[in-house]
């Protein structure tokens, strides 16, 4: 049997971009490095796709030793069937060069059934067109499928007790979409195999493919002659509308005319950047500074999404905050304190997460929050799950007053802020003594990881130091609100 030329990962990078199935298969050393969140997604299908095997127990793994020896796993799998085992967990099929493997291949009766897992609660079309390639290769292999079916997760299941697996999932099947497919299926194949065997880069210029459906990981070699302050910079603008300046020749913000169809902000980005100037609407920033009353609570929460609920009453990728960080500040002229809470690992975090913050937070005095709404989602969350404290988070949530409104209406607007008014774009900006950049945990999606890391870790120095990490970069957070909430009191 020869090597593959394509496999299922590798078809789908075609579809998006053949420059990129190009540079994958002849110069994946020049490809962009796989970010820890990334990684996480990757690891988090994994194990969800092992615990759907127990949908359908008692069957075999038809992966090698060496798990990169698909030929081996081809044969395992050829053997298995032949054999008469009927449940196949990582079946591999090969045809004409084109390598599929398919989580679970079950036989009922004289039937054979496909499913593959996904760790999403929906199906998109980039799924179906992945279950579409699985049933080119195994069925023109010679395995015939009744069916082909993608299993998600239910977003609607709660946990109570033991992880009822039925109720976790759903199956659905697609062998209709399969089918329907197939023409085009095997259309892109005879595509790729050519732009492979080529031997010459295909000439595709950067555009909006680049980012779906998937990020491309090799924007570092096709993006590294855009030019720095390009129209790319200006974030919350649409990728259509970027493109259309870069194609026309406006390459850079500079070179953005002042008669534009873009949005006011992305203007006040454009103009600010252009006159180099800080824009500062002192009576807007005096009326947002009203509702503001000392004692000042500065605080920000760090949640994690389970995709497969570990607590009682929690359902998949339902935010868990196991984290706060609160700066506490009596007046205008009082030294700072500073309050934190970590859960625990392995254990519910939610109630001892409450009842602490309800505790450090009983004095009255506004409660100030960066972009307020997940903080009022997770404790709302929290409301329906310790109905006791019901009235007083309902009072915490009141006195709750987002500090990111006056940046996100343009009342201060600094250019290095690049039309984000995200805390990440405007720290630099504003208070550029203060950096995550030397964190171990520099955002909030890498802190989310780490906890749930640490339900699994059982070495002590390790926990240790990840919860190190943790407190420091959730009072970084904190701590860049107080300095940030300081500059707008002096630009009055």
């Amino acid at each position: 049997m020869e090597k593959h030329i394509l496999s299922k990962s590798t078809f789908l990078r075609g579809l998006q971009c053949v420059k990129s199935l190009y540079l994958y298969k002849n110069f994946i050393q020049t490809r962009d490095m796989v970010s820890a969140e990334q990684q996480a997604i990757f690891n988090r299908g994994n194990n969800v796709g092992v615990l759907a095997q127990k949908l359908f127990l008692g069957g075999t793994d038809a992966t090698p030793a060496k798990r990169s020896n698909n030929i081996a796993a081809v044969e395992n799998t050829r053997k298995l069937i032949e054999s008469g085992v009927e449940v196949i967990y990582e079946a591999a099929f090969q045809y004409e060069q084109v390598l599929a493997i398919l989580d679970i291949l079950v036989k009922k009766g004289d039937k054979w059934y496909a499913y593959e897992v996904k760790s999403s609660t929906k199906i998109s079309s980039t799924y179906l067109l992945d279950a579409s390639l699985q049933y080119w290769v195994i069925s023109n292999s010679g395995v015939s499928l009744e069916d082909i079916s993608l299993i998600t997760i239910n977003n609607q299941y709660v946990r109570n007790g033991d992880v009822n697996l039925k109720d976790l999932f759903s199956i659905k099947s697609v062998k209709k979409e399969a089918l329907s497919n197939q023409k085009m299926v095997e259309e892109k194949i005879l595509l790729s195999k050519a732009v492979i065997h080529d031997g010459v880069l295909p000439d595709i210029r950067i555009g909006e493919h680049c980012f779906s459906p998937y990020n491309c990981d090799f924007m570092g070699t096709c993006w590294k002659n855009v030019p720095q302050n390009s129209v790319f910079d200006i974030t919350g603008v649409k990728k259509a509308e970027q493109f259309n300046l870069y194609n026309s020749g406006i390459k850079t913000i500079s070179d953005i005319p002042e008669k534009n169809d873009l949005d006011k902000n992305a203007n006040i980005h454009i103009q600010a950047f252009k006159n180099k100037s800080v824009t500062i609407d002192k009576k807007a920033i005096s009326s947002f500074l009203l509702n503001v009353e000392y004692p000042l609570f500065f605080m920000d929460f760090e949640t994690f999404m389970p995709a497969v609920p570990i607590y009682d009453k929690t359902k998949p990728y339902q935010h868990i905050p196991f984290q706060y960080s609160l700066h506490y500040k009596k007046d205008k002229d009082a030294k700072l304190s500073h309050f934190e809470f970590l859960a625990e690992q392995g254990f519910d975090p939610r109630r001892a997460f409450i009842e602490n913050l309800l505790k450090v937070t009983e004095n009255a005095g506004t409660i100030l929050v960066y972009d307020v709404l997940m903080e009022r989602n997770v404790l709302n969350g929290l409301k329906n799950d310790f109905p006791e404290y019901a009235s007083a988070i309902d009072l915490r949530i009141k006195r709750m007053v987002d500090l990111a409104k006056p940046f996100q209406e343009r009342s201060y607007y600094h250019p290095d802020m690049k039309n984000s008014f995200s805390m990440k774009s405007l720290l630099p900006a504003l208070v550029p003594e203060l950096s995550y950049s030397g964190l171990k945990i520099s955002s909030g999606s890498i802190a989310m990881i780490a906890y749930e890391n640490l339900q699994k870790e059982t070495d002590m120095f390790k926990i240790l130091e990840i919860r190190e990490y943790l407190l420091e970069y959730c009072k970084l957070d904190t701590l860049a609100m107080v300095k940030v909430f300081e500059v707008l009191e002096k630009s009055t």
